[in-house]
């Protein structure tokens, strides 16, 4: 680890959290943030297929292993949408200090749990909701309870005025969301462009001269690059 990821770590954690965690702790503490709020805004993708629709929802754990569910009737829109749709984005925002936050996104397939096959899911729903019971006392059949099954995410932190922080987690079986600028070893030429244009300062050479980006500080503004004139740096916005 370098001395610039050092200084960083001790300054400003994610949630307790730094690089060198295991991506099941990250993956819990993003979780248990959501969870001890309550709620997320979740974006899915309307019935004709382009249209972007969203809206507030209750997180719950279930299960013993900690995953979310979301829970909706059978007649809404939105189940609609994620039964032909079955993917969603949400994303929660707490300030912290001075107006700044903290925020975790997560990008995720959903499963319909069937009440038949796992029963135990949808009483202890009950157990912990009785309002929402009371609101289908007329049919509970009506109600259905969705798995974020698999996915990926990111704490992201506003420590101060002019500082970022963040990390990655996946879950389900899915890969970590790549960074959106990777500096290619292979065309890096050591010139040191990228590391006077970052915004941040958290680029820097690494024993052979050659230059890294520390993502756990990264803007991901792109002016690195922008400003390579070697055309050393990946841009991995939208593309994977």
């Amino acid at each position: 680890m370098t001395d610039m990821t050092d200084t960083l770590l001790r300054q400003y954690p994610v949630l307790t959290l730094t690089p060198a965690d295991s991506n099941e702790k990250i993956r819990r503490t993003a979780f248990d943030f959501v969870h001890d709020v309550g709620y997320m805004v979740f974006a899915s993708t309307a019935l004709d297929g382009k249209t972007p629709t969203a809206r507030g929802l209750e997180v719950h754990y279930l299960d013993g292993d900690h995953n979310l569910y979301l829970g909706i009737a059978k007649g809404k829109p939105c189940y609609l949408e994620w039964r032909k749709y079955p993917y969603l984005t949400g994303v929660i925002i707490r300030d912290t200090v001075r107006r700044l936050s903290v925020s975790v996104r997560i990008s995720a397939h959903l499963t319909e749990i069937d009440p038949a096959r796992q029963p135990e899911i949808y009483e202890k729903y009950w157990q912990l909701n009785p309002g929402t019971r009371a609101l289908y006392r007329k049919d509970l059949s009506m109600f259905r309870i969705f798995l974020l099954d698999r996915g990926e995410g990111e704490v992201f932190h506003l420590p101060a005025d002019d500082e970022v922080r963040r990390v990655r987690f996946s879950f389900g079986q899915q890969a970590v969301r790549p960074w959106a600028y990777e500096i290619d070893s292979g065309r890096c030429v050591g010139c040191g462009m990228c590391a006077q244009a970052c915004m941040e300062d958290v680029i820097a050479p690494d024993e052979k001269g050659l230059y890294r980006i520390n993502h756990f500080g990264c803007l991901e503004c792109g002016r690195c690059y922008m400003n390579c004139p070697n055309g050393a740096i990946r841009q991995r916005c939208g593309q994977e």
